[in-house]
């Protein structure tokens, strides 16, 4: 066993995501780790068998990771930051001459942090190779911080593990960046770049999929297949289910024969699925203090128990893009991502809607599978067998409303919702606390299966 055990002297790690520069990064990536021990052979100069054993180290699998589940998350304020000061050049048209203070831009910068109540991680692999251990214990315990230089660290290396609170899993719902072979060559050149052009980054590497031990997980998988809206009307949230009513419908046709219960939804009696089968999700700009609402792509979205090969089929129907005919509206071209990370945001379906959190809300507002009646089941109860219904345990507390906790998320009465799936049944929007996080992703409700009961976890002082 090798573990690299690492102490954040403060009691805080302080590391923003390259994902959404105002959250806090936990647990820390084994990438930056990787990073941080790069920087740290440069500064020492341990030559040949320093560099030998970051060569090494790049190879070994992704480490488990012993670290604090659930911190406390710092509230991110902005800060706007004044940059270097810039020379004045005689050739230019205009010169400024207020005092230099003065003429410093300023940009916009955040600091997100987490707190631990136990501030040490412990890095894991399962190798018996010793020949690097000397060189690789001068780098860690010569490590003076990992990620903002206001965290600093002490570092070791031990022979013992301890119980993982994240372990590298294909079926996990959360990414972590880990080196592969050729990083080592990645960042000395992009060091090198960087002594020309200081804005040069390194590239971002290479993620991997983890899970947490023991954490309840809904039964749909978070590797959702992401389809972009591309030309045609515009949509927003309030006409999520008869939009994704026509998406699978055309879906439908397009898989024409022999179509498998967990694509159709019925079983080969007509009978509605006994099980999960897919479900649709609409992707909106929601959560920013600019959000509408407005729909930029769907989530199809399987369950975790879906034969690869039919995961293969509908990725087949959308490799030549495609149009949705709308009728008079005409049509909507739709495009599906191989990018697991989209630049736009409301596209990262898994970082969005798949994360692992104790507080989930809706941004779609959920179709009650029955109506609460003063004798019968409550609304709080009802949810919880709707939860219960896709694997998650029964919420410690259920907020019911019209509206939603998302900015830009269209409130109950504005939501445009037909079939037999909502007639006749009560719709809310809700806030659910569980009791510990849960994976999602979270789809509740008679109408989860055509983009109703959507949830997504909700951010509190800065995290998910």
């Amino acid at each position: 066993m090798l573990a690299i055990e690492v102490e954040y002297l403060m009691g805080r790690a302080i590391a923003t995501r390259i994902d959404e520069r105002n959250l806090a990064e936990w647990p820390p990536h084994p990438q930056r780790l990787f990073s941080a021990l790069v920087a740290t052979q440069a500064e020492l100069d341990l030559g040949e068998p320093g560099r030998a054993a970051l060569a090494w180290l790049e190879t070994l699998p992704p480490p488990t990771i012993a670290a604090e589940p659930n911190p406390a998350y710092r509230q991110v304020a902005e800060y706007f930051v004044p940059v270097n000061d810039e020379a004045l050049h005689s050739g230019k048209s205009k010169i400024d001459f207020r005092h230099p203070l003065e003429r410093r831009n300023r940009q916009l910068r955040y600091f997100p942090a987490v707190v631990l109540a136990d501030p040490i991680v412990q890095f894991q692999w399962a190798v018996d190779d010793t020949s690097h251990r000397s060189a690789l214990q001068a780098l860690v315990e010569n490590l003076s911080y990992l990620g903002h230089s206001a965290s600093p660290v002490r570092a070791c290396l031990r022979s013992e593990a301890s119980a993982p609170t994240w372990v590298p899993d294909d079926d996990g719902s959360e990414e972590l960046r880990v080196p592969r072979p050729g990083r080592l060559k990645r960042l000395e050149a992009a060091h090198q770049l960087r002594l020309i052009d200081e804005s040069a980054q390194p590239p971002p590497g290479v993620p991997a999929r983890y899970a947490r031990p023991g954490t309840p997980t809904s039964v749909f998988s978070p590797r959702a297949l992401v389809l972009a809206f591309g030309d045609g009307p515009r949509f927003s949230l309030d006409a999520t289910q008869p939009l994704l009513s026509k998406l699978r419908a055309m879906m439908l046709s397009l898989l024409d024969i022999d179509i498998p219960t967990v694509l159709s939804g019925h079983e080969a009696d007509g009978a509605p699925a006994r099980d999960a089968h897919l479900a649709l999700a609409p992707l909106a700009f929601v959560e920013h203090r600019h959000a509408d609402g407005a729909l930029k792509g769907a989530a199809l979205i399987l369950p975790r128990t879906a034969d690869a090969a039919v995961r293969r089929r509908l990725s087949a129907l959308f490799a030549v893009p495609r149009k949705l005919q709308l009728g008079s509206l005409g049509a909507l071209s739709l495009r599906l991502l191989t990018d697991s990370a989209p630049e736009l945001r409301a596209l990262q379906f898994e970082a969005q809607y798949a994360a692992a959190a104790a507080v989930w809300a809706s941004v779609t507002p959920m179709v009650l599978d029955r109506h609460p009646k003063a004798r019968g089941p409550s609304a709080e109860a009802i949810i919880a067998e709707s939860c219960h219904r896709i694997g998650l345990p029964t919420p410690a507390e259920v907020r019911l409303g019209p509206v939603s906790a998302f900015t830009g998320a269209a409130p109950v009465f504005q939501h445009q919702a037909q079939g037999k799936q909502t007639k006749g049944r009560l719709l809310q929007h809700v806030l659910i606390r569980f009791p510990e996080p849960v994976h999602g992703p979270v789809l509740l409700g008679a109408g989860r299966h055509l983009g109703l009961g959507l949830l997504r976890p909700l951010r509190q002082g800065g995290r998910p």
